[in-house]
Order: structure tokens, then C-alpha cells, then sequence
């Protein structure tokens, strides 16, 4: 039986989940959205605020073709990920066809000389009910669905400039300017181009302003930005059936394996049936010659990162070798306070290298299929309850990813021997205590427990609250008011 505030919930959730479906088309004061970027931060967010019932173009920088033909690369799907997955039709049959369950990871420590045995150090299983998670391909995730509901997607469309099209501050209006001169406008733009955003670089030169202008110029201010390097290699699970020794991986093709070098580490994971990737992430800035990758790039040889790993598993390297090319991320994680401009008209979604950009494309759709709501009046006031919901959690993911890339990446020493001992302890969780437990999950849970739907619903919920308390003061004060007309009459 639900108590008061769990019935609420559960109103308010089925209400707005309801009100999703039957809205498509039916708002008078729908908005016209811009999405830069087509990627899945942008593809969802650009399914959602059309089901909505919000005109929706998605500028894509690369050809369908280009898209379609892309076989590289996979995704991970955390819990948190999971859940709002399944809320998009054909996804539980995508899950089910598709995408590879991780049940746990191993934990390997890579001795000095790459010829001796990689220290088995650590296991963990992931509990069903603390966490699952799976992995699929990314060319799995089309933009088909978003094509179905109505969406429309301009390909070879790359975004160079946004530009302000009305004087007034109090109104509306982006022009959106591709490379070869093409324009469209619209209320709001929302930002999902990745790494180089054009998006970010308007709100950068905003925080820049703001800086400058600030009175109190002795305010210290923390490093702006931080650099992770991330080598992503994809290898057909054909070819590894082909070597006895390579086989081995996909023996226990359920479970991640992960390997800790010095300053680095790398990730093995099967993705879909026929695709096994190699994730190489740097613990440390980027070299002097590392360069970042377009991703439908050709990519770079493999022969640079073999230079990287030389004291891992030669397993590992037999591995790398057969793959056709690796593509290198480097990722600059912003100090950025705010992800939408000063005037309500631009926002930044998949900022970040986690599950978020999930979680922020829910998030903004979710907000912008409010029931009756007027969202040309209210477009900047959603935007900024936006900004709060999220704030707090990306900062949060973003400084719990950076942590975990230094961990991995320990060099020799005490804190790299303490991480071990650590990870050691997974290795005898049976019958642990409680006390045990909570040390080994507790991150896991706080992470992945969250629910971008429910931050969603809660804030729905106390809206109402305070509309109704609103309402309440309201005809005390209009009932006080006629009392005392009525006295003044006597």
C-alpha cells in the first residue's frame, strides 16, 4: 500500500508519462528546436521534444551514409541509462537482440616487464539488484525512430556559427549558419555536437564576459579545463575465435576485463555479438604528439598506441593489432557554470563523457512536455529549472570520471598499492559484512540509482505545491479584502 507522497509520485509520474503520449501536435504554443548534432544525445532529445508536440530539425554534419556505414565504437549502459532506454519504442527488442549483459569485471595489475604475469587483482560481480548493466554497438542507435515520429534531420549540415536574429533581449531567435551558407532559424537551439561544440564556444565567450566584467576581479578562480585521452579500437569476435589465445577473452564474454598499466589502463568488452573493443584512457595529460580523431575519421594507426602499452599483456597487443585503425578522443572537460546563454535561446546537452547526456536529453524533453503549459512564456523559466536539476549531478559524474581515470592510471608507488589492496578485497565478498559491502557498492549506488524522470516528476510535484499554496494565500487575502469592503459598507 502507498503511503501519501508515494501515491502523489505516482500520480504525477503516470499523469506526465500519459500526457507524453497524447500531446504529439496538440500545443498551441509549441516551440521551433534546433538540435546540433546527431548523435544519440542529440537523436533522443530531438525524439523526445517532438513527442512533445515541438517542431524539431537536427543538423548532422556527416552524410546518412557516412552514419549508416559507421561500424566502430559501442556503448555502455549503466542502470541509470537502462531505465529511460526502455521508455523509447523498440528499444527492450534493440536490448534484447543486440546488446551484451555485463555481469561483473575482472581487475588486472600490468608488472614492469610485459613478459611476466599480469597480477590478477581484483573481481566484481555485479549484483542484479545494486546493478546491471549492458553494452551494445552505436550504429545500433539510428536515427530512424526519431525520422518515424516526425523529426527532421538535415545531413551534411556543419555548424560554424549561431547568431542572434532579434534585438530584443526579451524575445526569441537563433540563425543557425552551416559551412556552406546555409541558415535556419529557430527559438531555441539546443547543442549535442560533441567535443568541438559550437554551442559551448558562445556560452564560453558569455563566462569569458561575465569574468571580465566582474567587479571583484582577486576571486580565485579554479583551472578552466582538464584533458582526458581516450583510444577506442574495434575488433570483429571473428577474428578472435581464430587464436586460441585471444579466444580466451570471450570465454567469459559476460564479464569486462581491465588492466592497469603505469599512467594508463585499458578496458576489453564484448559489444553485440559480432564487435569486441579495446578502450585505451590516459591517467595523465595527453602527450605532445597525440592528436585528436574525428570519429567517422580514418582514424590512426595502430602502431601509435602499440608505442603506449608496452608493459601490458602481449595478449593484449595481439589484440590491438588486428584491428583496422584506433580512434583518439581527447576530451577537455570544462569549468563551465552554465549550459544555457544568458537570454534563454541556447542550450548544451552531452557535455559530458558518462551516461548524463542521456539523462540531460530526458531531462529537457521531459520539462519541455509539461503539462498546459505555455512554453513560449515560460521557455526561459523550463531552461533554468533545467540548469538547477542537472548542475549538481554532471559536476558530480564529471569529477567522479576524471578520479577514476587517475585511479586506473596509478604509477608505482604506495597510492597505487593501496588501490590494489582495495580492489583485493573484492576477491572475498562472500559473507562479508555489511560495513564491507556499503564500502565496496556504495558509488555504484550513488551513481546509477538516479532517475533523470523522477528529478523530473519531483519538481512537477512541488510546482504544484507551491501553485496550490499560491492559490490558498491568494483567496485568504481576496476573502480578507471582502470582509473589510463589506465592514466599510456597514
Amino acid at each position: 500500500m502507498m503511503n501519501g507522497k508515494s501515491y502523489i509520485e505516482f500520480r504525477v509520474s503516470s499523469f506526465l508519462t500519459s500526457h507524453l503520449q497524447k500531446m504529439e501536435g496538440s500545443s498551441s504554443t509549441a516551440l521551433k528546436w534546433i538540435v546540433t548534432g546527431g548523435g544519440i544525445a542529440g537523436l533522443t532529445c530531438a525524439y523526445l521534444l517532438k513527442k512533445g508536440g515541438h517542431c524539431v530539425t537536427v543538423l548532422e554534419k556527416h552524410s546518412r551514409y557516412e552514419q549508416l556505414a559507421n561500424q566502430d565504437g559501442g556503448v555502455r549502459i549503466p542502470p541509470n541509462m537502462t531505465r529511460l532506454l526502455q521508455e523509447l519504442p523498440g528499444a527492450k527488442k534493440l536490448l534484447k537482440e543486440r546488446a551484451m549483459k555485463c555481469v561483473g569485471v575482472f581487475f588486472y595489475q600490468c608488472n614492469a616487464k610485459a613478459t611476466t604475469q599480469q597480477s590478477f587483482v581484483g573481481k566484481m560481480d555485479f549484483a542484479e539488484e545494486i546493478m546491471s548493466r549492458s553494452r551494445i554497438p552505436s550504429s545500433s542507435i539510428s536515427s530512424t525512430l526519431c525520422i518515424n515520429a516526425g523529426v527532421e534531420i538535415r545531413h551534411e549540415f556543419e555548424v560554424i556559427e549561431i547568431i542572434s536574429t532579434k534585438d530584443d533581449p526579451n524575445s526569441y531567435g537563433l540563425t543557425v549558419v552551416g559551412t556552406c551558407g546555409q541558415r535556419i532559424t529557430g527559438d531555441i537551439v539546443v547543442g549535442a555536437d560533441g567535443k568541438n561544440s559550437v554551442t559551448r564556444k558562445v556560452l564560453l565567450a558569455e563566462e569569458k564576459e561575465e569574468e571580465e566584467d566582474s567587479l571583484d576581479m582577486n576571486d580565485s578562480i579554479l583551472p578552466p579545463m582538464k584533458e582526458i585521452t581516450g583510444v577506442t579500437m574495434s575488433i570483429p569476435v571473428s577474428l578472435m575465435q581464430r587464436d586460441p589465445e585471444l579466444a580466451s577473452f570471450l570465454k567469459e564474454e559476460n564479464y569486462g576485463w581491465l588492466f592497469m598499466g603505469n599512467g594508463t589502463s585499458i578496458a576489453l568488452s564484448q559489444h553485440g555479438p559480432d564487435l569486441y573493443l579495446i578502450d585505451l584512457t590516459y591517467g595523465m595529460p595527453p602527450r605532445e604528439d597525440d592528436q585528436d580523431d574525428e570519429w567517422l575519421s580514418g582514424g590512426t594507426p595502430v602502431e601509435k598506441v602499440l608505442e603506449r602499452v608496452k608493459e601490458y599483456d602481449p595478449r593484449i597487443k595481439k589484440l590491438i593489432r588486428l584491428a583496422s585503425t584506433s580512434h583518439w578522443c581527447i576530451q577537455t572537460v570544462y569549468n563551465l557554470p552554465r549550459h544555457i546563454s544568458k537570454l534563454g535561446e541556447l542550450v548544451l546537452i552531452g557535455d559530458a563523457a558518462h551516461s548524463i547526456y542521456f539523462e540531460e536529453a530526458f531531462t529537457l524533453g521531459r520539462l519541455f512536455s509539461v503539462p498546459s503549459c505555455n512554453f513560449k512564456e515560460n521557455a526561459s523559466f523550463l531552461l533554468n529549472e533545467y540548469q538547477q536539476i542537472h548542475q549538481k549531478r554532471t559536476r558530480a559524474l564529471e569529477v567522479n570520471g576524471m578520479d577514476t581515470v587517475v585511479l586506473l592510471g596509478l604509477l608505482p608507488g604506495p597510492e597505487r598499492e593501496g588501490r590494489n589492496n582495495g580492489f583485493r578485497l573484492t576477491l572475498d565478498l562472500e559473507g562479508a559484512d555489511d560495513a564491507t559491502l556499503e564500502q565496496v557498492w556504495a558509488g555504484y549506488i550513488a551513481q546509477f540509482n538516479y532517475d533523470a524522470r523522477d528529478a523530473v516528476d519531483e519538481w512537477c510535484m512541488n510546482c504544484v505545491s507551491v501553485a496550490n499554496l499560491d492559490v490558498s494565500i491568494t483567496t485568504a487575502k481576496s476573502s480578507h479584502r471582502s470582509f473589510f469592503h463589506k465592514l466599510s459598507l456597514r
